[in-house]
């Protein structure tokens, strides 16, 4: 098993009888585990699911592999329509959600995805390969809400890919 996997938050355990090989002598805990071989590794499983490393999610030996495949949709970078963005406090929030509810509303087969990153909240639609596809989208969403033109932008993110 590669320690990269449970570095976040492993507990790893080694027997006493180790850390008292020679009874006068100091032993570091490094010398210790490299000396004995018996390292074990006690880590929920719950814990395993939410492990990625590099984009591939990092399961425990006990974990189902459908698991996985439904657990993480697969991502690649590509391009979304960015249709609000503000960072008001009193009513970023608010105004975040209708323009996602009015943007659902009109074009139902775009997913739209609302985040919140301190100070502002975002709202960004699709999910597109191309920046062209992108653009094509947007001029469709400007024609419908001219209000939102301000707002509106192609931006590069991580994708859903279905």
């Amino acid at each position: 098993m590669k320690l990269y996997r449970t570095a976040f938050a492993a507990i790893v355990t080694v027997s006493a009888s180790c850390l008292t090989a020679n009874a006068g002598a100091t032993v570091s805990i490094v010398d210790s585990i490299m000396a004995s071989g018996n390292i074990i590794i006690d880590q929920p499983e719950a814990l395993a699911r939410l492990l990625v490393y590099r984009g591939v999610p990092v399961m425990g030996e006990n974990a189902e592999a459908s698991e996985s495949a439904h657990a993480h949709p697969a991502v690649r970078t590509g391009y979304r329509v960015q249709v609000f963005d503000d960072n008001n406090p009193r009513s970023a929030r608010r105004n975040a959600e209708a323009a996602e509810q009015r943007i659902a509303a009109q074009f139902p087969h775009l997913r739209s995805y609302m985040t919140f990153n301190s100070p502002y909240w975002r709202v960004k639609v699709g999910d597109f390969r191309s920046r062209a596809e992108a653009e094509a989208v947007m001029a469709e969403i400007r024609q419908a809400f001219p209000s939102l033109a301000a707002y509106l932008r192609v931006v590069r993110d991580k994708i859903n890919i279905d």
